[in-house]
């Protein structure tokens, strides 16, 4: 059972629609099969829109949903889809409130219900869609459905309404001997799928062919497979065109990603022969070794044959050779060295003789600032400052990281992609009132319960003095206002008592009223919820556009803000990254440099950072403070004055 949730602001055009021919004159007996509202199809519409306008403030009042059914489920009694209905409504909470279900069809039915019950209360609809899941989840095993989730199996697309009516038209149909081209096309590339495996494209393709199978292959133009799209014979749209169905859309396991690892790459290729045993297989045929050895025609057929060699390899490695005019640019290779040797031999010369190899740069001094910044550090420090550069790297990735997230932000903040903050703030505080609404109503009543015992005891009041008054009046003119005064006494009496009753009434729903605005503030945290709920309510949309302004003001800072950050990140990043390398270098120049070399610049590195230290006081010599000493101001006494005047001489 699936239910397809919608909403709106009068029922009458819902019921008009369920009563009318459709959209496709589909509409067939339509009549009312559940509900808690009687009378015609328009007076039970005209009832339903009377109780949702106890609150104009809601913009859409009328929630409709229409619970369908598969095929294999079979048609329906009224009787049973009043039951699916009824409990239905009742699972969603919306019974205490004026509902009809309407049924039209062999597979469906459709539910009107007002949000707004027959007090005025307003009946919540968040996490309708979830809670209508739950609820037709109960109904399918209740009464034995099919469940929803099995009819959505990952196999692939199943055939819907329309291709299935399609389909029926050609004469084709589940309960036919021809199923639906789709399910057909389904069962045909599996079975060829299964016999082509590992026998690669050409095998299965042509199987497809033997089967009636029309396909295309996807193929991409820098020559990467895609997949296949399959027709079947006579499966042609209303203009008359082949309707190609791409295999995904078949099966999911049709799909390119996992036929092709069926499927495999067919038959293996031949292997190409190598040259080299073609060498040796002649030089086995046509060598006559003497004691001497090969002879120089021999050696310089071995030569040629070699140097074939040598060239198929650099074509195959796609190396350009080097001229053989440029005899300064000698090759590395061994093979290319042995073949030069071999040449020089047929020829009677002498063989190359091999390179010397060249003398090592020489390494800068540790004390070279400009080609070794760092040779001043020792081994420990240069490891501790690699550490400290690598986590300082660590933090400003993470940092730059962060500064590109806040771009992203910033842009869906800009282009709408998400809802800003101040956009969510309004929405959160809408749900918190809603989320209270229950306890400002019932203030609201309470409130209103009061005035009104107010206003019947002021009323109470002006008939006990107006009958307190007539108390004291002679018989005589009691008489001409046609009372007496055992009348007054008693009107004086029982108006006193409506007084004190309205009294009562009124404290206790003013004490009413107080506790549940107690409990809206505190639900809220807002000072005044009433006013607040009624300012969101009134001005909506001026506050949503308000906060959207503000949301892109944001989102542009935001974005700027980033930037700035990411680029500032980046230059970081490049200093570090620079000063890491510089270490990293001199760290493997120290494990590379002679061990002769590496020790006498420990020691010359150790002499200077102890000659760069203070020198120490020896123990009892001097004093315990330099010369620049000076006494602490509270301990300081001022120097006698010796002026004339002061004293005696």
């Amino acid at each position: 059972m699936i239910a397809n949730i919608t909403k709106g602001r009068k029922a009458v055009g819902a019921i008009l629609y369920d009563f009318g021919p459709g959209r496709r004159d589909e509409h067939v007996n339509p009549r009312i099969v559940a509900g808690n509202v009687t009378g015609t199809p328009m007076q039970v519409a005209r009832a339903i829109d009377h109780t949702a306008r106890q609150r104009p403030e809601i913009k859409a009042p009328i929630w409709r949903t229409s619970l369908s059914l598969p095929d294999e489920d079979g048609v329906l009694p009224d009787a049973q889809w009043a039951e699916i209905a009824t409990a239905f409504v009742a699972d969603m909470g919306f019974d205490g409130a004026p509902w009809v279900a309407v049924r039209h069809g062999d597979d469906h039915v459709h539910l009107t219900v007002s949000r707004v019950d027959w007090s005025g209360q307003l009946l919540t609809d968040r996490w309708d869609y979830r809670r209508a899941r739950d609820a037709a989840d109960r109904l399918e095993q209740e009464h034995g459905l099919v469940p929803a989730r099995e009819r959505f199996r990952a196999e692939g697309p199943q055939v819907r309404n329309n291709e299935l009516e399609a389909a029926r038209r050609r004469g084709r149909a589940h309960d036919t001997a021809l199923p639906p081209e789709r399910e057909e096309l389904r069962r045909i590339v599996r079975e060829v799928r299964d016999a082509s495996r590992g026998l690669g494209r050409d095998a299965f393709e042509s199987g497809l062919e033997d089967a009636g199978v029309t396909f295309r292959a996807n193929v991409a133009s820098t020559g990467r497979m895609n997949g296949y799209s399959f027709t079947l014979a006579g499966w042609v749209d209303g203009d008359g065109a082949p309707v190609w169905v791409a295999a995904s859309k078949v099966a999911k396991e049709l799909r390119w990603a996992d036929l092709g690892k069926v499927l495999g790459d067919g038959p293996a290729t031949p292997t190409v022969p190598d040259p080299r045993a073609e060498l040796v297989a002649a030089a086995r045929a046509t060598s006559t070794v003497l004691q001497d050895g090969p002879t120089h025609e021999e050696l310089a057929a071995a030569a040629e044959r070699g140097a074939e060699i040598l060239r198929r390899g650099q074509a195959e490695r796609g190396v350009v050779p080097v001229p053989e005019q440029q005899p300064a640019a000698r090759s590395t290779d061994p093979a290319a060295a042995l073949l030069a040797q071999w040449r020089a031999k047929a020829a009677g010369q002498q063989p190359p003789a091999d390179e010397v190899p060249a003398a090592p740069a020489p390494i800068p001094a540790w004390t070279d600032k400009a080609r070794r910044p760092h040779g001043r550090m020792s081994n420990d420090g240069l490891a501790a400052a690699i550490t400290r550069r690598e986590k300082e790297l660590a933090a400003l990735t993470r940092a730059k990281a962060q500064a590109e997230e806040e771009i992203r932000t910033g842009d869906a903040i800009v282009t709408g992609q998400v809802t800003g903050p101040y956009v969510q703030e309004l929405h959160q505080l809408l749900a918190r009132l809603e989320k209270a609404e229950p306890h400002i109503t019932t203030a609201e009543t309470a409130m209103r319960a009061a005035l009104a015992a107010d206003e019947a005891a002021d009323a109470a009041r002006k008939v006990w003095r107006e009958a307190n008054g007539r108390k004291d009046m002679s018989r005589w003119a009691l008489w001409r206002m046609d009372t007496s005064r055992s009348q007054e006494e008693t009107r004086a009496k029982k108006a006193s008592e409506t007084i004190h009753e309205n009294v009562d009434i009124a404290a206790q729903s003013r004490t009413q009223a107080s506790t549940a605005f107690d409990l809206a503030r505190k639900e809220t945290g807002l000072p005044d919820p009433v006013g607040e709920l009624s300012r969101l309510r009134t001005g909506w949309s001026e506050l949503v556009s308000e906060a959207h302004g503000r949301d892109q003001v944001h989102g542009k800072a935001q974005r700027h803000n980033g930037r700035a950050s990411a680029e500032r990140a980046t230059a970081t990043i490049a200093k570090v990254e620079k000063r890491v390398q510089e270490l990293r270098q001199e760290q493997a120049l120290r494990k590379e440099m002679p061990k002769g070399q590496r020790e006498a610049e420990g020691r010359a590195r150790s002499a200077a950072a102890r000659a760069a230290l203070p020198k120490s006081r020896k123990a009892g010599t001097g004093k315990r403070y330099g010369t620049a000493y000076e006494q602490p101001a509270h301990l300081r006494q001022p120097p006698p004055d010796q002026g004339r005047g002061h004293g005696l001489r």
